[in-house]
């Protein structure tokens, strides 16, 4: 702070520039799609290579999305000229670290965004729906609750429950088998929305040791696919990962449904 002549307290020049606007940080949310979208897939494509070299950071920066986009560029030049990591590219990064670290081994960096992107999907609609007690109506209370006459069907589960479970019993079926902490993953996912139902589901063949019906039938028609693309020489793990990236809109079933056609198409 600069004095004024005679001592008394800040100068005119100091009280001009408290009057300034303080420029704030760029932030990736901040940025137009295209840049965003770019960023995310670097930090993605990083992630999974283990690093990225200095020849990559500069195709970064002359890439069509970041050129020209001063906010773009500013935001980069936070992590690779002043050295300081914001804190948006750190927490991108360590979801996908865990991602990685929970899925199949070689899983591209779009591989990488699209898991964690239906994680948080899945994470987003349990804290709806404890941020808005609306949404806590009769029909997300039924089904979220334990049934107590009957083990629960597929069919009597949530929407959010019954379409992670799916997806969990199919990549577990083409992936040969998934990570512990996988499922661990989605039993906290499906304890933070409070979807009771799911979890009791889920302890059948779990905790039980007893497969039910659907849980068979879901299962038995991703082995069959495994079995197809087996006799082809495909790695049905890989094509379900990439498949998976390239359509995250989509449910287990529906994601089955679209590598079947590939098979019957050869």
């Amino acid at each position: 702070m600069e004095l004024d002549p005679q001592g008394n307290g800040p100068s005119a020049i100091d009280h001009e520039r408290s009057d300034q606007p303080i420029e704030r940080e760029p932030a990736l949310a901040g940025l137009s799609v295209p840049a965003r979208d770019r960023i995310q897939q670097f930090v993605a494509d990083s992630t999974a290579k283990g690093g990225a070299s200095p020849a990559d950071v500069a195709d970064l920066y002359t890439s069509p999305e970041i050129m020209g986009d001063e906010e773009a560029t500013g935001y980069l030049d936070r992590r690779y000229v002043h050295g300081v990591m914001p804190a948006d590219w750190r927490q991108l990064q360590d979801q996908l670290t865990a991602v990685q670290a929970a899925g199949p081994p070689g899983l591209s960096g779009a591989e990488l965004l699209a898991r964690a992107e239906q994680e948080e999907q899945l994470a987003s609609a349990a804290r709806s729906i404890f941020d808005d007690p609306e949404l806590l109506d009769e029909d997300v209370d039924e089904r979220a609750a334990r049934t107590v006459d009957r083990q629960p069907s597929l069919a009597d589960l949530t929407d959010e429950g019954r379409q992670a479970i799916e997806r969990h019993l199919v990549a577990e079926a083409l992936c040969y088998g998934v990570a512990p902490a996988q499922t661990m993953r989605l039993r906290e996912q499906l304890s933070a929305a409070g979807d009771e139902r799911s979890l009791q589901y889920l302890d059948i063949p779990f905790e039980l040791g007893q497969r039910p019906p659907d849980w068979d039938e879901l299962r038995d028609r991703a082995l069959r696919l495994r079995a197809r693309l087996e006799a082809l020489g495909r790695d049905s793990a890989d094509l379900f990962a990439r498949t998976e990236a390239a359509h995250p809109e989509l449910d287990a079933r529906e994601l089955l449904t679209l590598l079947e056609s590939s098979v019957d198409r050869g």
